[in-house]
């Protein structure tokens, strides 16, 4: 997946860029491939080193440029520079030389580039449109403008293989320590380039609008709206036909959230509506998320009453995590904190994150099916390192568990316990962490007869995954299409991946599209249609599968590591059906579709190496369509899958680190019987000769 080209490129780069790191290994895709099991083959990862956001997306000559965040000199985030790689097609990547190197006093953040065709800039030389990269200047304690993000210019006039900063830097700066990530477009009907750009602590994006990308003048602002518990950062902004065009056009607004998003920790949210040259115009704001009707058991607007508190478990002489009474809503020292209902809500930041301590409900009886309760702060439950968690207790036993998502937003947990009815429980509530997100977030706990559905389900996202983020679009590609990368990490955990000597990869490449689903135009996303120049002959095929209760497992000739599985899963009378990939005897990933509930999910709680942080463990999940099929594409990498259900509308993304011999697929019905139909399992292999082609 990843090449090399001639020492021309090596000599270019070091010559142009002397202070930076600069090394471009001859090494042969497969070789790359073979040094580490997890090295993905159709995904891009450079050669070494860490790798975060996509940045400078751009069609030009021929060719696809992914530039991206990267640290030169270690496999740890730091020394933010740009680095670089092409492709002809989207699937067969090499690797170039850095393309904007960091400096003692910059550090270079996110950001776009585009093509001037017109040369409004001036930075052209004979006769040539310029690139121009639109980037924030991070700057360093050794610089004048120290601690101030700020946008600033660099621009190549050799296709985007050596770049020159703008001696005028920075183009657009408001003194702040937050503003950054800008996407530029040209925008055809007012003629001038448009910049989409955040203020990422106050969860907002500010448009601007220059005629020659030197001088910026302010437009409007958006936000904040929808998911709001993490920064917002790496905005994109473009317009799409609406059900090919039948359905006019609308635009979309990509916000990227960290933390706070829809699977936890990091991920990508989307406004669809209408830009005029100045203000974008959401379609759609959802501002309420309101419960099923039912009986309040708790909600803390007259003090804690029956409830036991316990402060100060380390005995230190604090009043903290819960105080003395419930908290008026945020608290000295903590982000703000939103989504609890009324006055009240019981906080456990009393004193900071440090403070430990634990808080009992009375016991009731169970008389309906549902517990729903509003969560929030440190996604910790029952960890070796500490423990922020909401319990529910039935019989001594801990039976149901809730976490925050380490967030300040309150969103609704909708526990199931139909199973205990009529028996005796009571909630606890464990605040036993002390570092960062070391504290717990309770309200306005209710018994319903049916459940409370997340407020974050109700926003639009990109993907429900947990590992698609700082998502944004190429600008300039064939054909108008619109074509999206993100970096398939979290924040959760990106620092502990268990890769070496890289860490970091992109997700596929994915095109576009804006569909009229459930009355109101939504994006769909597929896999770029240059993928099938990967596949191999079918190795597996089947028209009805039938599963009828346990296992199936496909034959031999369907393993492997790299594939694609084409698939409509039946649950006729079954209440969950599904699949594991990435299977040996003990491990594998489970995507499944439980029928009952109409949800899509996966589960990598037993994919393989899931050890090297307590937050990677996880299941994630999406509402699908009720009906008789649930039509699934699932492309497997040597540390990845990615699940697109229900053409591309629904869509999961999750890193996985299995063991050499996990190769097996296989299939399974429960509690009844199902069908696998129109199944085929595909090889993706992206070498020819041992060369990236």
């Amino acid at each position: 997946m990843i090449g090399t080209r001639a020492a021309r490129g090596i000599v270019r780069c070091c010559a142009a860029l002397a202070a930076a790191a600069c090394t471009v290994p001859m090494i042969s895709p497969p070789a790359l491939a073979a040094e580490h099991p997890h090295r993905p083959r159709v995904h891009y990862t450079p050669a070494e080193n860490w790798m975060n956001d996509p940045n400078g997306l751009v069609y030009h000559d021929g060719e696809y440029h992914l530039y991206y965040q990267h640290n030169p000199e270690g496999n740890a985030w730091g020394n933010m520079s740009w680095g670089h790689a092409v492709s002809p097609d989207l699937v067969h990547w090499e690797e170039r030389p850095l393309a904007i190197p960091y400096t003692e006093e910059e550090h270079i953040f996110s950001g776009g580039v585009v093509v001037d065709h017109d040369n409004s800039s001036g930075l052209g030389t004979d006769g040539e449109a310029p690139m121009v990269a639109v980037y924030t200047s991070a700057y360093t304690e050794r610089s004048e403008h120290a601690g101030i993000q700020a946008q600033s210019l660099a621009y190549s006039n050799d296709g985007g293989e050596t770049w020159t900063k703008y001696e005028g830097n920075p183009v657009l700066d408001i003194g702040s320590g937050e503003f950054r990530d800008p996407k530029v477009f040209w925008y055809e009907e007012g003629g001038y380039w448009v910049m989409a750009v955040v203020v990422a602590d106050e969860r907002v994006v500010h448009f601007y609008r220059s005629d020659d990308l030197l001088d910026w003048t302010k437009l409007s602002e958006f936000g904040p709206a929808h998911a709001t518990g993490g920064v917002w950062e790496v905005p994109d902004l473009f317009e799409l036909p609406v059900d090919g065009g039948a359905g006019g056009s609308k635009w979309v607004l990509v916000v990227n959230l960290n933390p706070g998003a829809v699977a936890g920790g990091s991920g990508a949210q989307y406004f669809v509506g209408d830009f005029d040259g100045v203000e974008f115009t959401p379609d759609r704001l959802v501002t309420g998320d309101d419960p099923p009707e039912g009986e309040v058991f708790a909600d803390f607007e007259n003090g804690y009453g029956d409830w036991e508190i316990t402060n100060d478990l380390d005995g230190t002489g604090t009043e903290g995590p819960f105080g003395s009474a419930p908290a008026a809503g945020t608290l000295p020292g903590q982000q703000p904190v939103d989504g609890h209902r009324g006055g009240h809500l019981m906080n456990g930041f009393v004193d900071g994150d440090a403070p430990r301590g634990e808080a009992a409900s009375p016991a009731f009886t169970i008389e309906r099916d549902y517990i729903n309760l509003l969560v929030g702060g440190g996604d910790n439950p029952r960890s070796d390192t500490g423990d922020t968690s909401v319990n529910l207790v039935v019989d001594g036993e801990v039976v149901r568990t809730a976490t925050g998502r380490d967030s300040e937003h309150l969103d609704w947990t909708a526990w199931n316990v139909s199973e205990y009815r009529g028996r005796t429980a009571h909630i606890r509530v464990r605040d036993d962490a002390s570092d960062g997100w070391g504290h717990v977030l309770l309200d306005h706990i209710m018994f319903s007869d049916a459940p409370a559905r997340s407020g974050l389900e109700n926003y639009d996202w990109l993907d429900h995954g947990r590992d698609y983020y700082a998502a944004v679009s190429y600008n300039d590609a064939p054909d108008d299409e619109r074509i999206m990368l993100g970096w398939m990490n979290n924040w959760d955990y990106a620092g502990d991946i268990p890769t070496s000597p890289w860490r970091g990869a992109m997700s596929l490449p994915r095109r576009l599209e804006l569909a009229t689903l459930d009355g109101r135009p939504q994006l769909v996303q597929r896999p770029v249609d240059q993928l099938a120049s990967l596949r191999g002959d079918i190795a597996y095929s089947h028209d009805a599968l039938p599963l009828d209760g346990g296992e199936r497992r496909l034959p031999p000739r369907a393993e492997g590591e790299v594939f694609e599985l084409d698939v409509e899963l039946d649950p006729e009378t079954a209440d969950e059906i599904g699949l594991t990939v990435r299977q040996d005897g003990t491990t594998g990933t489970v995507i499944g579709y439980d029928a009952r509930r109409s949800r899509l999910f996966v589960d990598r709680e037993r994919s393989g190496d899931v050890g090297f942080n307590s937050a990677f463990p996880s299941r994630s999940s999406v509402a699908v369509d009720p009906g008789a099929t649930l039509e699934l594409r699932v492309v497997v990498d040597t540390s990845s899958v990615e699940v697109f259900a229900e053409g591309g509308s629904r869509v999961l993304t999750h890193r996985i680190f299995p063991g050499a011999e996990a190769t097996g697929i296989s299939l399974y019905a429960e509690g009844g019987r199902g069908y696998a139909r129109d199944l085929s399992v595909r090889p993706l292999n992206p070498y020819r000769d041992g060369t990236a082609q």
